[in-house]
């Protein structure tokens, strides 16, 4: 049963965000091009321009950074706007440190307003527009909420467009009002790209592994400018960069940004200018958001998906895992059984390890309150996904098993032609029904069992007395893949995303899921 090295471009802020000082960089020996002409240069976003403001140095979330105090706020790379409580202040811009969590948008969703100061709304609308055809992000406009006499005033998260002299935004959500400040004349591009830092991204230049596709010339970069090239802290589990450096993202800046002599400042590392765009998002930027947003993974033969429920909309996790078997996803955390080990991977990264080994020939994998249960040569093996340890649970007597879930409590097996339900401590057993033969798919959802047949058919069957009815009158494929994100029944079936409601309506999410031999989604109730 199931439940949930992303090969894209850009720099993505997850739950932590580490930063660098420029002060680790050196100056090179000065780079020209022969190609020193300024073609379709763009300017680099900056929420004050013309203002140097006062550069101060501090650490934040861990790490030591160098940003400009402008106007009582924190102006970090020229367009990022660093809370009070990201720098442990309580007013004003200060060098205080404080580790601060900045997360994503709940639910795939960000609630939005437009200042009345935008008198003409249609570069915003567009960019909004782009960002929800081509990712799983969804932008709700605010209905603001009344106060209520007795209660608690709840705080929304939710990010303001507004009129303001140049751009800016803050770093991912980081709770109650933002702001996306945009100038007049603002573009299309220019709001995508502020908009990528407020669902989460960072500047492309700045990535960790830069140096290994541009070079940087500080001697063309006037001093207050030389923080706005400095490279974001090394990888980690929390901070990942991903895929190759895209010289098409929306984030990323041109040869000449931040020059003060018209020399460039960025090359090819063979001593070639380049120039960026501000039209779209990307590829790599559209499967970067993707993954971060992720709540539905599946494998393929070839790689790891991250996807979305709602939009069904995907992109590559990992290919490092080849011809793995079944996955199990919980919020942030990926359970992977690759012969012959059982891995643990982060769910934003794909990266992980192995917690435990001799297991080839696993037939299943479910979890329950930081055990897994695996399903391998007739036995299944309760592991603490903690430490590693593991013990038999039920078995060695399951050599017909064929699917295997953990629901309401219980461990269900299917075994030859019956469904089984274990008991708690693994003891003892009993068959709650037969006509079970060859099932492989079946996950627990709002008090039920549902089950996938060899016939393509979808059942939901009593998890107490094994009665069982048809669901839906839909068919799917005899390989087809079951999961639930807590709200709806996700089905792969022949290339196809389905989700099926509580009313047993099946719905067309999307095309593209091929190849698939195993989905796991977030549950809601996770």
């Amino acid at each position: 049963m199931k439940a949930k090295h992303l090969l894209v471009k850009c720099i993505a802020i997850y739950a932590l965000i580490n930063l660098t000082s420029c002060r680790e960089m050196t100056p090179e020996t000065e780079v020209r091009s022969a190609e020193e002409t300024v073609v379709n240069h763009v300017t680099p976003e900056v929420a004050f321009p013309g203002e140097e403001g006062v550069r101060k140095q501090g650490t934040l979330f861990g790490k030591e950074v160098t940003y400009a105090e402008i106007d009582g706020k924190a102006v970090f790379e020229g367009d990022m706007i660093l809370t009070p409580e990201q720098l442990g202040s309580e007013t004003g811009a200060r060098t205080q440190a404080l580790s601060k969590i900045v997360s994503l948008w709940p639910n795939n969703t960000v609630s939005y307003t437009i200042d009345a100061s935008i008198t003409d709304q249609s570069a915003v609308l567009e960019a909004i527009s782009q960002v929800e055809a081509f990712t799983p992000l969804r932008f709700v406009l605010r209905k603001p909420t009344p106060d209520l006499p007795g209660l608690p005033v709840l705080r929304q998260s939710y990010v303001t467009f507004k009129l303001s002299r140049g751009y800016s935004s803050s770093i991912g959500r980081i709770g109650g009002e933002q702001f996306i400040t945009i100038p007049t004349g603002a573009t299309k591009g220019g709001i995508l790209h502020e908009i990528g830092h407020t669902v989460g991204l960072l500047h492309e230049h700045t990535r960790p592994d830069r140096d290994a596709y541009i070079k940087v010339n500080l001697n063309n970069v006037a001093d207050a400018a030389k923080p706005n090239l400095a490279i974001v802290a090394e990888e980690s589990d929390e901070h990942v960069k991903h895929g190759k450096f895209d010289f098409k993202s929306i984030m990323m800046m041109d040869s000449y940004a931040y020059s003060k002599n018209k020399l460039p400042v960025m090359t090819t590392t063979d001593n070639k200018t380049f120039s960026v765009q501000r039209d779209y998002l990307s590829d790599g930027d559209i499967y970067c958001i993707t993954a971060m947003y992720a709540n539905l993974f599946a494998v393929t033969p070839y790689h790891i998906w991250a996807g979305d429920a709602a939009s069904g909309k995907w992109s590559v996790l990992a290919t490092t895992w080849t011809n793995a078997e079944e996955i199990y996803a919980l919020p942030g955390t990926l359970f992977l059984s690759k012969s012959p080990n059982l891995m643990r991977l982060n769910a934003r990264s794909g990266k992980g390890y192995s917690i435990a080994s001799g297991f080839s020939g696993v037939k299943g994998i479910t979890y329950y309150r930081g055990n897994l249960f695996v399903l391998q040569n007739g036995t299944v093996w309760k592991i603490d996904v903690a430490s590693g340890a593991r013990q038999s649970f039920t078995g060695p007597f399951w050599t017909s098993a064929t699917g295997l879930s953990y629901a309401f409590g219980l461990l269900y097996i299917v075994s030859g032609d019956n469904l089984y339900m274990i008991s708690s401590n693994g003891q003892s057993f009993s068959s709650i029904g037969s006509g079970y033969q060859g099932v492989t798919e079946m996950t627990g959802w709002k008090n039920s069992l549902y089950i996938l047949k060899p016939n393509g058919k979808l059942y939901k069957v009593d998890p107490t007395n094994g009665d069982q009815k048809e669901y839906t009158p839909a068919t799917f494929a005899p390989n087809a893949q079951l999961t639930s994100n807590g709200k709806n029944l996700l089905i792969a079936s022949q290339g196809v995303l389905y989700s099926v409601d509580e009313n047993g309506w099946t719905k067309q999410i999307s095309l593209g899921w091929t190849s698939v031999t195993d989905i796991s989604a977030v549950s809601s109730e996770d």
